[in-house]
């Protein structure tokens, strides 16, 4: 038997591309796999840690055309505008905090530590290095920082209007970046 995961998001049921051109968006790739990536889309501006190093300044349009021809799976979560700091400010911020790793490393960085300190500087969401991303998410929505979430090719892993996000461990996580290293490098 499959045990459902406690930690869902409800998306919204209609696809408004136009809205992720504002704002602060995280985008969860991937999203059912075990880990998902995430990165943050600001404005229309994509950014996140990778195996490969950083990818910053990715046009949306870019972004969707990869998702739609891969089939990713893929979650939009915008998050509640910030009060006083502008989306210019926000995304060089947030290049800089993925800038402080040289990439995706075991036991050392994952794609979701640069998400953390930009969550901590913008969102006073204090960091925790050995939380997951499900478990933030879950902080996020208990904080309510979440506006709205959208959903691609997910409508298969839909429940109710719920996605139920992935639950790993956090040494889960480090054998998975471990092998996928392994993997990139072998290439």
């Amino acid at each position: 038997m499959i045990i459902q995961s406690p930690y869902t998001l409800s998306v919204s049921d209609s696809f408004n591309e136009e809205l992720l051109l504002k704002n602060t968006w995280l985008v969860i790739l991937h999203a059912s796999r075990t880990p998902p990536h995430i990165g943050i889309l600001i404005d229309g501006n994509y950014n996140s840690l990778t195996i490969k190093g950083h990818e910053l300044d990715i046009n949306i349009n870019v972004l969707l055309k990869t998702i739609q021809q891969k089939k990713i799976e893929t979650l939009f979560i915008q998050l509640k505008k910030h009060p006083v700091f502008s989306a210019d400010y926000q995304k060089e911020i947030c290049q800089y905090y993925i800038k402080q790793f040289t990439q995706v490393k075991v036991n050392e960085a994952s794609c979701l530590s640069p998400i953390k300190l930009f969550l901590q500087e913008f969102y006073a969401i204090c960091e925790n290095k050995e939380e997951l991303l499900f478990e933030l998410i879950e902080r996020l929505k208990q904080n309510q920082y979440i506006n709205l979430t959208y959903g691609l090719n997910i409508d298969n892993k839909i429940e109710e209007g719920e996605f139920s996000l992935p639950m790993y461990s956090n040494k889960q996580l480090q054998e998975i970046i471990k092998i996928e290293r392994a993997n990139y490098y072998k290439e």
